[in-house]
């Protein structure tokens, strides 16, 4: 009997790792590779998401040492895989470290200390990868590329608007953005991911479980407490003085430049306008609730503040006025009932 169970649970947690390998094998299914792994959290615990986590880290080191072995020894593909598995693994560790719970800490504050973990722990990764010369240069005719491929979609006849475009698609240009871009925006980009991770595994596991837990997550009931206006206030702060130009040094202390000062800025005030905005919806989400059309007005409401989000200048407002009419609550009762919820 006791055989038998414990095959089972190795059977049931190497399914769920295959799964997990299958979603990542895919361009679009990687944003859903934690999934299968956070449904088997419900199920059986860190326990069973540690035990399929690490048999998809080694799965996926084989597939990679595998398509290694019969080309002949190339440094940067190495270590282009290496930290494929690498990042692969601190993501997993992350979830993992998510479900812990210690103290009874809410989930919201978990899962943004998992994030500030995987970040800090990535950060040497990155640091070796932009020291490697063979890197660099595997990096550089990636933009290249790039840039070949945006000049041929943005050709025109104007000769103004060309000028322009080439301006900005120009290969060191590009590289330039998209590395500021990055560095101003990884943590919530990591916050988000295992926030999305951990809530759609969470609501898929719930259901396979019997007796269903009592208590769900739900956006309608999502808040934040009163405090969070001080990282609010403190960080757009900060954002205004890097954009100002005034955040030059952390002050009392001359050894952190000033990029580090505005990365840190921009990373803490992004997560801080993201759960604002957050708390917006849930507020959005409430009211159709209470009407009863939450079933058919809601998936149009999002498919709105998404389209915004991607249209240039509209993207700007919506960043700013849904955070704020989140953070408004502290004054307006929106909401007669609902506590925090994650």
């Amino acid at each position: 009997m006791m055989r038998s169970t414990v095959g089972g649970r190795f059977l049931e947690a190497l399914l769920f790792a295959v799964s997990s390998l299958v979603l990542y094998s895919f361009g679009v299914g990687r944003v859903l590779f934690l999934v299968p792994l956070q449904v088997l959290s419900v199920r059986r615990g860190v326990s069973g998401l540690a035990a399929a986590g690490a048999v998809a880290v080694i799965g996926l080191a084989g597939i990679r040492l595998a398509g290694l072995l019969p080309a002949p020894f190339d440094e940067g593909a190495v270590l282009v895989a290496g930290a494929e598995v690498a990042v692969f693994l601190l993501l997993v560790a992350g979830l993992a470290a998510a479900d812990l719970r210690l103290g009874g800490m809410r989930a919201l504050l978990r899962l943004l200390a998992a994030a500030a973990v995987v970040c800090a722990a990535g950060a040497p990764l990155v640091a070796v990868l932009a020291a490697s010369p063979v890197v660099v240069q595997l990096v550089d005719e990636v933009f290249a590329d790039t840039s070949r491929m945006l000049q041929t979609v943005f050709a025109t006849g104007d000769s103004v608007t060309g000028t322009m475009v080439e301006a900005l698609i120009v290969p060191g240009v590009l590289k330039v953005m998209v590395r500021e871009y990055l560095l101003h925006s990884f943590v919530l980009a990591v916050f988000a991911f295992l926030a999305f991770s951990w809530w759609a595994g969470s609501a898929a596991g719930s259901r396979s479980v019997a007796p269903a837990p009592a208590r769900r997550w739900r956006l309608a009931a999502f808040r934040l407490e009163s405090w969070w206006l001080w990282p609010l206030i403190v960080s757009l702060a900060l954002v205004a003085a890097d954009l100002l130009g005034l955040l030059e040094r952390v002050p009392g202390s001359a050894a952190v430049p000033a990029t580090y000062a505005s990365y840190a800025a921009w990373n803490a005030a992004l997560v801080v306008l993201f759960l604002f905005g957050l708390q917006g919806l849930a507020i959005l989400r409430f009211w159709l609730e209470k009407r009863g059309l939450a079933r058919f007005v809601w998936p149009l409401a999002v498919a709105v503040v998404l389209a915004a989000l991607v249209t240039p200048r509209l993207n700007a407002v919506v960043a700013v006025v849904l955070p704020l009419f989140g953070a408004s609550e502290n004054w307006v009762r929106y909401r007669s009932s609902g506590a925090a919820a994650a």
